[in-house]
């Protein structure tokens, strides 16, 4: 087969990572195509590829352009990524007759109109979901068919992660705190900075710190909360890592504390790097996480909550700790096949092209 993902987010994230290590794998056994905005993006991939400019999610002549790479690279199955360019994916395969799919990494309340259910009914075969409560969330739309919607959990690039953390760092506090992500709110950076405060204001002995790895447009609010609530010096932003793991490595717990995701790749790669995690049981992450066993799950806004378990994990870091790090990294690689992900995806795209 031939498959083309239209990645066209300006900024490298779990969307375009999950892209990018599909693609990947995908094309140790098919020809693989993929469609970019950003050379930022585009850079990090290794299989055929090409740069398109959209003027915006209505362009009539990137749309001209897109389908007409689509029918001259004789594409069989175009998947799209980025939710604000959906239809313009969606009406490329059609103009060039190729089937359509797209991937949906958060949940997603779809706006009851005529146009969405003519969309999904009309132009996507397929939606591809990497968490239950997606799934469930799009099913109450009560327009789409069960049938199209494929869960499929995120692989890893668990070489990639081993090597990296291969490169020894020092530690930037002796009980250091990571989290990552776009700094941007639905992530509940605030949130966590608040609960870090209240913890430290707690436990003035602790030589704690936390360390945000990602940039958006929150940041410099980001910053602010953090100079108003005194705890300037005890939070690192790093902004954006090309390569984020041999900094992850030190860390000695991972935060998510996102109010909305589908299963964040970075709380995947830290429990398989058998680090502790706490984490919202925003999207996916309730269906992983046995609370006390292989890490911990806070709500989102539940701040006491979580200064708890930051003290908990600060306290036994080197008793109950290990154990949970352990038991973490063994429910990804128990779930989280970067190969198994890639089997069932073609598997899909074979029935799909075999239909016709």
């Amino acid at each position: 087969m031939n498959i083309l993902f239209v990645c066209t987010s300006k900024i490298w994230g779990g969307n375009e990572k999950w892209c990018s290590l599909a693609a990947h794998e995908l094309a140790k056994a098919h020809q693989v195509f993929v469609v970019y905005r950003s050379k930022n993006v585009g850079d990090r991939f290794s299989v055929s590829k090409k740069q398109f400019f959209f003027a915006g999610r209505v362009d009539p002549f990137g749309l001209y352009r897109l389908a007409k790479y689509i029918r001259e690279n004789e594409i069989d199955i175009v998947v799209s990524t980025h939710r604000k360019f959906y239809m313009m994916g969606a009406l490329a395969a059609r103009l060039a007759g190729s089937s359509y799919f797209l991937r949906c990494g958060i949940v997603w309340e779809i706006p009851d109109s005529g146009i969405y259910r003519y969309f999904f009914q009309n132009y996507v075969h397929g939606i591809i979901v990497n968490a239950r409560p997606i799934r469930e969330k799009l099913l109450q739309s009560g327009f789409i068919d069960p049938e199209k919607i494929h869960l499929i959990y995120n692989g890893l690039d668990t070489e990639k992660l081993e090597n990296s953390c291969l490169e020894v760092r020092e530690k930037p506090y002796p009980f250091t705190v990571v989290s990552s992500g776009q700094l941007i709110s639905r992530k509940g950076f605030d949130f966590l900075i608040k609960a870090f405060a209240s913890f430290i204001i707690d436990h003035p002995g602790v030589n704690a710190g936390l360390v945000i790895m990602g940039e958006g447009k929150l940041e410099r609010q980001l910053k602010q909360l953090t100079a108003e609530l005194g705890i300037q010096d005890q939070v690192f932003f790093t902004g954006f890592l090309d390569d984020p793991y041999p900094l992850l490595c030190t860390a000695d717990l991972f935060v998510s504390a996102s109010d909305n995701e589908g299963i964040s790749n970075a709380l995947l790669e830290a429990m398989y790097l058998k680090i502790p995690v706490i984490t919202t049981p925003a999207g996916g992450a309730g269906d992983i996480i046995d609370h006390g066993n292989n890490g911990f799950l806070v709500d989102h806004g539940h701040k006491k909550k979580l200064v708890d378990l930051l003290r908990l994990a600060c306290l036994e870091q080197k008793n109950i700790l290990p154990e949970i790090a352990l038991a973490g990294q063994q429910a990804v690689l128990d779930r989280f096949s970067a190969s198994d992900m890639a089997l069932a995806m073609e598997k899909i795209f074979d029935s799909r092209h075999e239909r016709g």
